[in-house]
């Protein structure tokens, strides 16, 4: 869904990519050939994640089949990777960091735990918390588990102050998660 959406939003139609369908074939036959899988070959569902933006450069993924994707609009670099956190993550490190990094780039990201608060309700004080500091993206991901468990991350890339921004929100953000009598997990 996320590449027929930015397909639309950048009036490009989705294609079949040959070099992401070759990809997609043989990690499929090696997960065959392994006993992985019952199901030998390419199905509708398996060639659909070859269908990239027009112009797209697909990415590899030594964790899972969907590779992630590269599109050059005009001046602007867009990278989707796909959902699957381990998947995404290692593309992301093998890929996307080197290149960040060659640019002179400084990534930056932190973040804490805790439970004991659902997300809906530290939801709206992140969003005052964002308003405050708008160099910063700060996000919660729910965990699951028997306990609500969130983890909440800041990040930002290319912000003189970037370190000390995000040192102070989270400052913030853990007297917030106290004042809620929220349990840190250090």
């Amino acid at each position: 869904m996320t590449l027929e959406g930015v397909s639309l939003a950048l009036n490009r139609e989705l294609e079949l990519n040959e070099h992401a369908y070759n990809s997609i074939k043989k990690a499929y036959a090696q997960a065959f050939k392994q006993g992985i899988l019952k199901l030998e070959g390419m199905t509708k569902e398996r060639e659909k994640m070859a269908f990239l933006p027009r112009g797209s450069i697909p990415l590899p993924n030594i964790r899972g089949t969907a590779p992630g994707v590269k599109i050059i609009e005009i001046d602007t670099i867009i990278y989707c990777l796909p959902g699957v956190p381990a998947e995404m993550k290692k593309i992301f490190a093998l890929t996307i960091q080197p290149i960040l990094k060659e640019k002179k780039g400084k990534f930056l990201e932190k973040g804490f735990n805790f439970s004991g608060i659902g997300e809906s309700e530290i939801a709206p004080l992140v969003s005052e918390l964002e308003k405050k500091y708008p160099k910063l993206w700060i996000k919660t991901h729910p965990r699951i588990g028997l306990a609500v468990e969130i983890e909440l991350s800041i990040t930002c890339f290319n912000v003189d102050n970037g370190e000390e921004l995000i040192d102070k929100a989270l400052n913030e953000l853990k007297k917030i998660v106290i004042k809620l009598n929220g349990k840190i997990k250090e």
